[in-house]
């Protein structure tokens, strides 16, 4: 089943994920973005949402750049991501967020966001229309969602450079699968965009 969403820029917290059986019945198309919110969360890497002041720091196409530290954390280094939510058009709800980061190892790393009730030992189908296809394992669940990563190497991030969509298939409990396609417009500057800002948080004292 293949599904089409609704591209969003960035989005309200208090817009989380339905379950996998309502993500296979939903009717969705694709939007123009809308207006950041200056209150969006920014995405850890891993683990629960920690409590963070952000604040958007660009908008490339569909992906906006997000900046941001945990709070009461002076000596924490602030942290960016590049993120690109999608919406599901009648009930607007979060199904999916994709997210560009560096890790703390100073790896690229792609984050998919998803729902609940999924086959979580067949992960994440993600690729792209210019030939490359990725199997990203789910990390970790929460109430609100699932998380999925994958270190991007070098030829993966060429690759989704030159991409203009990117096709994500999960699978539900009953082994349906859900498809959704995914606008990549604004990526390689948003990549940019990234690289430099952490190239400049890197340079500070």
């Amino acid at each position: 089943m293949r599904l089409r969403l609704v591209v969003f820029a960035i989005l309200p917290v208090a817009l989380l994920w339905g379950a996998a059986a309502s993500v296979a019945s939903a009717q969705t198309t694709t939007a123009k973005k809308a207006q950041p919110s200056k209150n969006a969360p920014a995405a850890p890497e891993t683990g629960a949402p920690a409590k963070q002041t952000t604040h958007i720091s660009g908008s490339f196409g569909n992906w906006t750049l997000l900046c941001g530290k945990e709070d009461g954390d002076k000596a924490a280094q602030e942290r960016c991501s590049l993120v690109l939510p999608l919406i599901e058009k009648t009930s607007q709800k979060l199904i999916f967020r994709v997210i560009l980061t560096y890790g703390p190892q100073g790896r690229l790393v792609l984050r998919m966001d998803g729902p609940t009730g999924l086959a979580l030992q067949r992960g994440v189908e993600f690729s792209t229309d210019s030939g490359g296809a990725y199997r990203m394992p789910f990390q970790t669940c929460l109430p609100m969602g699932c998380k999925a990563l994958l270190l991007v190497q070098n030829e993966m991030r060429q690759n989704l450079v030159k991409s203009k969509q990117a096709t994500i298939v999960v699978y539900a409990l009953n082994g349906r699968a859900i498809q959704t396609v995914a606008e990549l417009e604004g990526l390689p500057a948003g990549l940019k965009a990234l690289d430099k800002k952490r190239e400049a948080l890197a340079a500070k004292p």
